[in-house]
């Protein structure tokens, strides 16, 4: 039978137990230090003992998380911590940072890897790249297509790990700077606070719409449940439900569900789900979608961000006298459930039940009913948030240690010899040998029914009888207290070998900073992006710019042309999203032919472009000295460092560029909220943005431009546009300056103010003109 993996959430340690007992075969966690959900509860070193313990004593691994980008102060702390995890023997590590990566492989022999949805693997080139490095797994992003998936799963020998239930993010994970730009929350550092749960109204040509769809940017939740044995045919090896800031009875509910459908399509079963799909909605939704995995044009539904729960009734009245509002109930209703008032976006705990105004417990479904709620709602649909049978029957899920471990026993016991028993789970035996010597049977032999009937007392132990096999002489002799003793000497050995279980056997290696010389840059040069032909045409009247970048689209020809033709140093810009396909376009085509120097931003694109000159993107989020040395080529830094942190890498700053101006793409995503807005769905190609200027407008009406590709992928700009004066105390090789909508004035101002600067150290009023922030850099 085909091996895959079904891996849960953990946030805590009731719901490491939920997940196992109902049949996870992995969980991820994170430590109380260096994960990417930092409001979780998370496990301290005594509890990350207790889970590995825990999980290993029923065959279940224990992945932590360190999938965050790193600074260089914090690596001293890091890397004792990973110590810790190797010595307690956990079974690896999901991580993001590729300069983390790269430590975590000199240090550890046997520490396996699987890179974090957050490194943006999204094609086969990077699956491929992260195979050679020797990472054991990668998880794909969530843009994926199922004939993606199947594609790179053919393509690689790396385990394919996929989403398959949970929460979705409208960004490409690893690729959002939203939380992070406007309020300092990154999600590259586990703090990410969900702007994209909150309202957004939409601009066309800078008159804001009529509010029609409030929640623009709040995706669905993700269920595959009925399709999971697709993905399982194209090769993925794991299968992972988002969920580690969830109740234990969710996750409960969502591995109980996932595990049937697994187990029936391995076992060529035909199963229905609608009573998993009841408990899983019942314990938080925001209603389904396929997903892209699925290619569903509903992927945001717009109304509400929060839990949806079932729908149990509507509102036919309310009565303003006695504050009660009246509910006809299609569903049951009883006291301590919870309900909310879709109309008014309100709700509550039940505490008292009212029909025909008798005080009662419970309500059926037909039945008029009225509760207490002091906000006047007149109609709507009533949704039930908690209900408090459902969490009761997913908590007897796991109230009791149902994961019973199967061994095998064998007993020998032959006269004038000492009686042996030998036990075996998985691939652990114990053989425990009694002090007495097995004598002859003067009255009643010991026979094989009673010896079979005590080895079996197991009691509240993990482990449950497979096979005993009983080796004696007839007619012989033993006390019961004896074999009773070695049962539970043997029982008790085999349960520290599984769950104390050695997979760890080298020593970590320290670190040699001999091979790294931190040097000074000696100059600084000038590096421009443009997004256009217009702004090319401005950039190319000036002649102190040393590289040009310009996006791999349409007129990417016509720009190079241009460029050679004003003896202009040229980089065709790689985007930051590259499926399969479009690399290989990218790959074809007959610019990419004739350009020496590429910018990559993905890893896909740095591992297929090797016959070029690669610079690397701010996409790769580099953000330490181990990152930098990794490449050892020009840099773009991420956009989340400070110019202390800059100042303190350990590497070659000439190879470190420093964007100093542009609009942050806070978001780049392969939904469209105009598409949404006007047509409700995701309709491809509708051509909407080509002939009007789009933007979101938020609670404090900042305006973040949108920006739409060929693609059809959102770029979401900041509302206000990243500034830093350059100075001499930043020690750096390069300036990056990043032009995205800006016309033909804005650029040539632009350009004019910053060249004023760096060349005649004349006052810039680029302030004055436009709204502008620092970013992380002066923090």
């Amino acid at each position: 039978m085909k091996k895959v993996e079904l891996l849960a959430p953990a946030g805590d340690q009731e719901s490491l137990i939920a997940a196992i007992q109902n049949g996870a075969d992995a969980i991820y966690l994170g430590g109380t230090l260096f994960n990417a959900r930092a409001f979780a509860k998370n496990f301290d070193d005594e509890q990350l003992e207790w889970a590995i313990h825990y999980a290993h004593l029923r065959n279940v691994k224990i992945y932590v998380t360190v999938n965050t980008l790193y600074r260089d102060d914090e690596f001293a702390e890091l890397i004792q911590y990973l110590d810790y995890l190797y010595h307690i023997q956990v079974d690896a590590l999901i991580v993001q940072d590729i300069g983390l990566f790269h430590m975590i492989k000199k240090r550890y022999d046997d520490f396996e890897i699987h890179m974090s949805t957050q490194a943006s693997i999204m094609n086969k080139a990077a699956a491929q790249y992260f195979y050679e490095q020797g990472a054991s797994r990668i998880v794909l992003a969530r843009e994926n297509t199922l004939e993606e998936i199947q594609h790179i799963c053919k393509s690689t020998s790396i385990e394919v790990e996929v989403f398959v239930h949970g929460a979705l993010c409208v960004c490409y994970s690893g690729q959002c700077l939203m939380s992070s730009f406007i309020g300092k929350r990154s999600g590259n550092r586990g703090e990410c606070a969900q702007p994209c749960r909150l309202q957004y109204r939409l601009s066309k040509n800078g008159k804001i719409q009529p509010k029609k769809v409030p929640f623009l940017l709040s995706p669905k939740d993700l269920m595959t449940i009925d399709s999971i044995g697709e993905l399982i045919d194209a090769g993925v090896k794991s299968f992972k439900v988002e969920g580690r800031m969830k109740k234990p009875e969710y996750v409960a509910s969502v591995i109980k569900a996932y595990r049937k459908a697994i187990d029936s399509h391995l076992n060529c079963q035909t199963k229905t789900f609608d009573d998993d799909i009841f408990y899983m909605k019942a314990m938080f939704n925001r209603n389904y979608t396929k997903g892209y995995i699925y290619q569903d044009q509903h992927i945001v539904e717009g109304d509400y961000p929060g839990n949806k729960g079932i729908i149990i009734g509507k509102v036919i009245g309310y009565r303003k006298k006695e504050k009660h509002v009246i509910i006809e109930l299609d569903k049951s209703l009883k006291q301590g459930d919870s309900l909310v008032f879709e109309q008014i976006d309100k709700g509550r705990p039940i505490n008292k039940i009212f029909i025909n105004n008798r005080l009662v417990a419970k309500a059926s479904a037909g039945d008029i009913a009225e509760i207490e709620f002091n906000y006047p709602v007149y109609e709507g649909n009533v949704r039930k948030t908690i209900d408090i049978d459902v969490i009761d029957t997913l908590h007897h899920t796991y109230d009791k240690d149902y994961r019973k471990q199967p061994i095998e026993m064998t007993f020998i016991a032959h006269i004038k010899q000492h009686p042996q028993l030998i036990l075996q789970c998985q691939d652990i035996k114990v053989h425990k040998t009694a002090d007495i010597t097995v004598e002859e049977a003067i009255k009643t032999p010991l026979d094989r029914q009673r010896i079979q009937q005590q080895l079996s007392k197991l009691g509240q132990s993990t482990f449950i009888v497979h096979r005993i096999n009983i080796d004696i002489d007839e007619q012989l002799s033993m006390p019961i207290k004896v074999l009773n003793e070695m049962r539970r000497e043997a029982i008790d050995e085999l349960t520290e070998k599984l769950s104390k279980r050695q997979i760890h056997f080298s020593v970590p290696r320290e670190q040699s900073d001999s091979t790294i010389i931190k040097k000074n840059a000696k100059s600084q040069y000038i590096h421009i992006l443009v997004s256009n032909l217009n702004q090319l045409e401005i950039v190319l009247n000036y002649n102190n710019i040393d590289m040009i970048y310009y996006p791999f689209q349409t007129d990417s020809l016509e720009a190079l042309h241009l460029c050679i033709r004003k003896q202009q140093k040229f980089a065709l810009f790689i985007p930051r999203v590259c499926k399969d396909n479009e690399l290989e376009i990218i790959k074809q085509s007959d610019v990419y032919q004739q350009v020496e120097n590429v910018v990559v931003n993905e890893y896909g694109a740095y591992y297929s472009c090797q016959d070029k000159k690669r610079i690397i993107g701010s996409g790769l989020n580099v953000y330490n000295s181990y990152a930098v040395n990794t490449y050892q080529e020009p840099t773009i830094l991420s956009l989340e460092m400070s110019q202390k942190q800059i100042h303190q890498l350990n590497c070659d700053h000439q190879q470190c560029i420093v964007q100093i101006y542009g609009k942050t793409e806070n978001m780049i995503s392969d939904y469209c909220p105009i598409s949404q807005y006007y047509f409700g769905y995701q309709k491809k190609n509708c051509q909407l943005c080509k002939s009007s200027q789009y933007a979101l407008i938020d609670r404090k009406n900042e305006t973040f431009d949108l920006m739409m590709d060929n693609q059809c992928r959102m770029h979401l700009l900041n509302c206000r546009t990243l500034f830093i004066e350059p100075n001499n105390a930043l020690d750096i090789g390069g300036y990056f300056i990043h032009f995205t909508n800006e016309n033909s004035e804005m650029t040539e101002f632009i350009l004019n103010e910053l060249f004023s600067y760096l060349y005649h150290h004349k006052k810039t009023n680029i302030r004055e003109k436009i709204m502008t922030t620092s970013g992380y850099f002066k923090i």
